[in-house]
């Protein structure tokens, strides 16, 4: 043992041994040190030590003002709760630095902590060849045949550590610069890496996949590098082929005045969103207007380039209320609703990226300005691009409206290539765009339907407005055009593409390759998003397939007589109950059908009522051992539920998703059910359960 190391250890209150034991977990740890010397060292070892303090957030190692040390955990297993405890136990911090300078912490393995590495006000740090497992993750509620609306996480705030403090996170970093955080993984958990307030930062070479929540989230952090780094399967909100939510899970999380930083190279697949980008409430809510910032800007001036964001539940790339962003070579497709979402959003280059296969738009922009669509290649999207304006009131009578444009107006769709899709474009009451040199590959039979189309500023005639449309074989694109306006190509370009439409790949550090299949990792579609209690299943890893609790409880082998009908404004069951049950004397479809894990019970039955104004009434009856049970009721929309002619429950309203619980003493032997259910549209939801209590 060299005398310096000799002094490290004995300053931490550890006594150095050739052969440490396997546990330690009556260590002494300090909570403040200051050293200038020696190098802060622990010997090789499994560690469960939980975090100090009233609420652990003074961490187990905490290090204040230390300057251009080591922090060498080579061999150290650092844990907070043992190995195996339910994620949601875990609380505190591991490892805190705080106004730190100069310092590395690498090697070693933590877990079981709400966060395992906090930095908090730190300059020049570097994170590296750090491995995390089984920190802090929220159990999910979601079910496979329902999803329930507590599992939405809602990043919208964090001003005051609602990130850190409610979800947790493999490594916090809050108000530092120039950080580096490089070849750390880890997976089990529901956050990867957190920035908050960073600035001037690179993360390279990192692997924090299959989470519950974000692989890496940023709010305020600007002019950072993300390269080379995998955060796939970080998501929640999906069962397959039943509900595809997210739940505002994302490979990648931007909030709040992220702006000039690059996102190059990462592979986020199977994310919730491969990348969720938000301008954030200074811009949306107003907030930095009241405090008299006339034009906060949202998350502007990003480059995402080269990133694999394939096969989202939700979108591969959302970036919303925000300007000047440029989206370049990506591979977009897969995703059940947009490869690209830009709500609100202006000055957007999205450049030679591909989107293929997408459940909803392949780039979908409401209330957008001056964006330009160029050289991308479309296949087999439902829409491939859908630019539009609607009335929005919430959005455009907001804050928001009043202070930006909230046209649809002057985007540019030049030199794409359109195969395969059901609607090339959808253009709704969007003024100034420029169609010029795109390829329609289709067999020329299917001519758009136009209603109310004309040129912008002048004359023109439908054939002319065709012209403009059409490609060099003069093909027009398949779709849609209504109350919108052409421009014709002026033999100039847009000033973004004159800009950055020769941009080269940028110099980012990292060797991590992009795309799963190069890397000799089978990759599927959204079919190998498989949720279990505490996340996505690790196939990779080899653990088992998690076993996925069917809702129902007592009354999952309850069989139901059922009725469906349909409804109109005449007998709203909101304001005529009476009137309303009266229409399930005459039902669309009636028959006997297992426990409720939908409105319909099976495809048969919705294909006859279709997603919007339908009702439904059905009795059945449950053989019960008698006691406490837990009903739990997961609605969307209005919902009444009976037991032996009393009502229990009613939420007969018009609501987003839903869980319900309420306790019910039930005496031994049979009780007769009656429900009610109306649809109005929209999202869909109704399970019902009846839970012994233990």
């Amino acid at each position: 043992m060299t005398p310096r190391t000799a002094l490290a250890l004995t300053f931490l209150g550890l006594t150095a041994c050739s052969s440490p034991p396997p546990v330690k977990s009556a260590a002494v740890w300090p909570t403040k040190t200051a050293l200038q010397d020696a190098d802060p060292v622990l010997p090789p070892g499994v560690y469960v030590q939980p975090p100090k303090g009233p609420d652990g957030m003074r961490g187990v190692l905490r290090f204040e003002g230390l300057q251009g040390q080591t922090i060498d955990l080579t061999g150290v297993d650092l844990r907070g709760n043992p190995a195996g405890s339910d994620p949601d136990t875990c609380s505190g911090h591991g490892v805190v630095l705080v106004n730190c300078k100069n310092v590395t912490i690498k090697g070693g393995r933590l877990g079981g902590y709400k966060a395992c590495i906090v930095l908090e006000g730190c300059t020049s740090i570097v994170l590296e060849d750090l491995r995390f497992d089984d920190w802090y993750a929220q159990r999910l509620r979601s079910t496979v045949a329902s999803e329930d609306g507590a599992d939405w996480l809602y990043p919208h705030e964090n001003d005051a550590g609602q990130w850190l403090a409610n979800h947790g996170a493999a490594i916090s970093a809050t108000r530092c610069s120039d950080l580096t955080i490089r070849r750390c993984a880890g997976s089990g958990g529901q956050n990867g890496i957190l920035l908050t307030q960073v600035t001037g930062s690179k993360l390279y070479d990192n692997d924090f996949s299959f989470l519950s929540g974000w692989g890496l989230a940023m709010y305020r952090s600007s002019e950072n590098t993300v390269s080379h780094n995998w955060f796939d399967y970080c998501v929640r909100g999906y069962s397959h082929g039943v509900y595809a939510r997210g739940q505002d899970s994302a490979g990648i999380l931007m909030f709040e005045r992220c702006s000039d930083n690059v996102v190059a190279f990462n592979s986020a697949t199977h994310g919730g969103d491969g990348v969720f980008v938000f301008a954030g409430q200074d811009l949306v809510a107003g907030r930095a207007r009241e405090r008299g910032e006339p034009d906060p800007g949202g998350c502007d001036r990003n480059l995402f380039y080269g990133n694999d964001l394939r096969f989202s539940p939700a979108n591969a790339l959302e970036v919303t209320f925000s300007d000047g962003n440029l989206i370049v070579k990506n591979d977009l497709s897969g995703c059940s609703q947009h490869g690209v979402w830009g709500g609100y959003s202006r000055n957007t280059l999205i450049l030679g990226n591909t989107i293929d296969d997408t459940v909803g738009g392949g780039i979908t922009i409401e209330h957008g300005q001056d964006n330009v669509i160029v050289e991308n290649t479309f296949s087999r999207n439902n829409m491939a691009v859908e630019l539009y304006w609607d009335p929005d009131p919430h959005l455009v009578n907001s804050p928001l409206g009043e202070q930006r444009d909230t046209s649809s107006r002057d985007s540019w769709i030049i030199g794409n290539t359109f195969e395969g899709n059901t609607q090339d474009l959808v253009i709704k009451q969007t003024t100034g765009l420029v169609l010029f040199n795109n390829e329609w590959k289709h067999d020329g039979t299917r001519a758009p339907y136009i209603d109310q189309l004309s040129a912008e500023g002048e004359e023109a005639t439908e054939e002319t407005l065709r012209t403009w449309m059409a490609d060099r074989a003069g093909k027009l694109p398949t779709g849609h055009f209504s109350a919108s306006t052409l421009r014709a190509w002026q033999g100039r370009y847009p000033g973004l593409l004159d800009e950055f439409g020769r941009m080269r790949a940028p110099d980012v550090p990292g060797t991590l390759t992009v795309r799963a299949e190069d890397r000799g990792v089978e990759i599927g579609d959204r079919s190998t998003i498989v949720m279990g209690e505490w996340g996505p299943w690790n196939y990779r890893a080899g653990h088992p397939r998690p076993e996925q609790r069917l809702p129902g409880g007592e009354l999952a082998s309850v069989e139901w007589d059922a009725r469906w009908f349909r409804w109109t404004e005449e007998n709203d069951p909101r304001r005529d109950l009476e009137l309303w049950r009266a229409a399930a004397e005459e039902p669309l479809v009636a028959k006997r059908v297992p426990n409720f894990l939908n409105p319909w019970s099976d495809e048969d039955v919705r294909a006859v009522t279709g997603n919007d104004r339908f009702g439904l009434v059905a009795t059945g009856a449950v053989e019960v051992d008698g006691g406490s049970y837990d009903l739990v009721i997961t609605s969307d929309d209005g919902v009444r539920l009976s037991v032996d002619g009393k009502e229990v429950f009613a939420d007969w309203t018009w609501h987003a998703p839903k869980r319900d619980e309420l306790r019910l003493e039930l005496t031994k032997g049979r009780h007769e059910l009656a429900l009610e259910y109306f649809q109005i549209d929209g999202a869909t939801a109704l399970v019902i359960e009846l839970i012994p209590v233990e």
